[in-house]
């Protein structure tokens, strides 16, 4: 009986730990994603005139905060699993 509740608890065990993994490599995944989009803003910005400028300087700024929120959700989440 003790080891089927070990046995039990290790599955579960095994089984948070790689749904943590999972959400890290999706958070990773995001903040890729946020950190192209921000440098396609940065490049927008350059051939812009000044209304566009200031736009794609607003997508750059928002895009960068959510790559760096995505990251640290993608830290804590490794962090979590072991």
């Amino acid at each position: 009986m003790k080891k089927m509740l070990f046995v039990l608890a290790a599955s579960l065990t095994v089984l948070t730990a790689g749904a943590q993994v999972g959400k890290a490599a999706s958070e990773a995944t995001d903040a890729a994603k946020h950190k192209i989009d921000e440098k396609r803003a940065d490049n927008e910005a350059k051939k812009s005139g000044p209304v566009g400028k200031a736009v794609n300087n607003v997508k750059s700024g928002y895009h960068k905060n959510r790559s760096q929120n995505s990251a640290e959700k993608a830290k804590k989440a490794l962090k979590d699993a072991g």
